[in-house]
């Protein structure tokens, strides 16, 4: 998967998640989701993983997907 920064913040606008809901979604910090974001730091591998099945999902999907993670923690 190739990582850019910008595109990674693109997305997260996209889908319509705040800098505090995709950390939920990617199972991170939202710090982590700043970093990333500025192009501070590079996700590591695991994480790329969970991005990359992130970047998957429509906007509906990642709604969904937020809720259940909600009603599990």
């Amino acid at each position: 998967m190739r990582w850019r920064p910008d595109g990674f913040g693109q997305h997260r606008k996209r889908l319509g998640l705040s800098a505090e809901q995709m950390p939920r979604l990617v199972g991170c910090s939202a710090l982590s989701i700043y970093k990333w974001e500025s192009g501070k730091v590079r996700p590591r591998q695991a994480q790329l993983d969970a991005i990359a099945r992130v970047r998957k999902l429509s906007k509906t999907e990642a709604s969904e997907a937020l809720r259940q993670v909600r009603t599990i923690a």
